[in-house]
């Protein structure tokens, strides 16, 4: 476990170093918080399998993914924020009425990254093959944690073992994918 969590400290590594190489200083700032939250996140849920903290901070990550998607754009709408916020309340008021609170969050968690793909489909302008490629493979390599995880939380058997090896052959490509997005390779193919 300890090397994956130090693959997405590389990650970040990398996104953060890319400064230089960025188009925009930012979405760099954006893409350097989404992968800061995303490093936190693993931290408690790779190193100390404590799902609470580690879905609640991965929700951030989505957040300034989104937020970054909205900066490629020129309109900056109300309407964006309430798209961003209404499947939230409606998650969170469902679930903490039958007082699930991981449900709770991973309700939340799922609307952002719904909210987060339609988003840089719909505004993503630059690296935007990265950036999608990266999106889908880390929802494989969410859906293969729902998998892996919801049998547990039910008390039930593991019905998908093996989805947890599928979880890592997603996640790792996708945060390499995220974390160079940020580079501008037509700045650096015109200095060549």
């Amino acid at each position: 476990m300890t090397f994956k969590f130090v693959f997405v400290v590389i990650c970040f590594i990398i996104a953060a170093s890319s400064y230089v190489f960025c188009k925009e200083k930012k979405d760099w700032a954006l893409l350097t918080m989404g992968l800061m939250f995303t490093v936190a996140a693993d931290y408690f849920l790779v190193l100390h399998d404590n799902h609470l903290p580690g879905v609640a901070v991965f929700c951030f990550a989505h957040v300034c993914y989104i937020l970054r998607a909205l900066n490629m754009t020129e309109s900056k709408k109300a309407g964006h924020i309430g798209l961003i916020i209404l499947p939230f309340l409606i998650a969170l008021i469902f679930f903490a009425f039958i007082g699930q609170a991981l449900f709770a969050l991973a309700g939340i968690y799922a609307g952002l990254f719904i909210i987060n793909i339609a988003v840089n489909i719909r505004f993503c302008k630059f690296n935007r093959g990265l950036i999608l490629l990266g999106l889908i493979l880390f929802a494989l390599c969410d859906v293969n944690v729902l998998l892996f995880n919801l049998p547990r939380q039910l008390g039930t058997f593991e019905i998908f073992p093996w989805a947890f090896y599928f979880i890592w052959i997603f996640y790792l490509p996708s945060q390499i994918l995220l974390a160079v997005s940020g580079i501008d390779t037509i700045s650096i193919r015109k200095e060549e």
